[in-house]
């Protein structure tokens, strides 16, 4: 993140570094494997998340087909990595690149940044390209070589366990609600509803581990929308230069941390990171933008919920 965002700060072009950002999130991929099986996959992983960033951008934030893409992403990211074990951050940074691609394409009129779809799908292949060489630069090293070669390489296969096909259809089921939800209501970043869905849902170990991650999403997003307000208030809107490149590693690294240990405490600095990459370049009220992104997650959240209560009643069904 520091060299994605720091690099073109330093050319004078901080907004290229932010558009990049999108891509370079796919060094988090794989990251429980060894270095070589890494370098092996991460650039189908690559792929399939530059195909959603490319998908959003052509849709230039039509008001359907925007939403129509966004829901296509979501239901083939899931399949993709609960099929291939893929692990996190899973079906996210798809859905939410291909959200932000089609806001960044969209008419200002609409509330869009209007931006050119190849800039944005360009700048996300220099980040996947930066991260790819972030991963690959520890083989440098010989001891570092001499310490992956002992690990397996786990061969790539497709299949399906009754969880993961449960995982599927929870997923597909809310982010179309969430996406429909979204159109009805106005919503003007809908895509953080489909992005809330996503997150909560993706983990599956259960009705009830998933419904408190959804209180944590919630909890964490409101402290963490906090958190943007005090950080945007320090940087400035909008934020520019080799400050936000720090501060977006700082909060990064951070977040990486405490993820595994605290879901909640984790939202307190991705909440922040994600709404500085998507608003930096705005001039918006910072209270404004973190208002809006607590409702549209807790919007999430609760169609997630409702989709665990109704399986929950017809498992209820089914069991006679």
């Amino acid at each position: 993140m520091l060299l994605t965002v720091g690099l073109p700060a330093l050319a004078g072009r901080p907004d290229v570094g932010l558009l990049a950002s999108t891509g370079a999130l796919s060094a988090l991929y794989l990251s429980a494997r060894s270095r070589r099986e890494r370098l092996r996959r991460l650039p189908l992983v690559q792929l399939g998340l530059l195909v959603a960033v490319a998908a959003g951008a052509l849709t230039g934030g039509d008001p359907i087909g925007a939403p129509v893409v966004l829901v296509l992403v979501g239901i083939a990211a899931v399949v993709l990595v609960t099929g291939t074990a893929v692990g996190p951050p899973g079906a996210l940074f798809p859905v939410l690149g291909a959200g932000v691609a089609a806001r960044l394409t969209g008419p200002p009129a609409a509330g869009g940044a209007g931006l050119d779809p190849l800039l944005v799908v360009g700048c996300a292949i220099g980040g996947a390209v930066l991260a790819y060489v972030v991963v690959a630069a520890p083989l440098l090293v010989p001891a570092v070589r001499r310490s992956d070669r002992a690990r397996p390489i786990a061969s790539v296969r497709f299949e399906l366990d009754p969880a993961g096909r449960t995982i599927i259809t929870w997923v597909s089921v809310a982010v179309v609600l969430a996406a429909v939800l979204a159109a009805v209501l106005g919503i003007d970043r809908g895509y953080w509803v489909v992005v809330a869905v996503v997150s909560v849902l993706q983990g599956g170990r259960g009705r009830r581990v998933t419904a408190v991650r959804a209180v944590h999403r919630v909890a964490g997003t409101l402290v963490g929308a906090v958190v943007f307000v005090l950080v945007a208030t320090v940087v400035g809107l909008p934020a520019q230069g080799l400050g936000l490149a720090l501060v977006l590693a700082l909060l990064q690294f951070g977040a990486e941390m405490v993820i595994v240990a605290h879901y909640g405490a984790a939202l307190l600095l991705v909440t922040p990171l994600a709404l500085l990459i998507a608003e930096a370049g705005s001039a918006g009220d910072p209270w404004t933008i973190a208002g809006t992104r607590v409702l549209d997650t807790a919007i999430g959240c609760a169609i997630a919920a409702a989709v665990l209560v109704v399986d929950h009643w017809a498992a209820r069904l089914r069991a006679g």
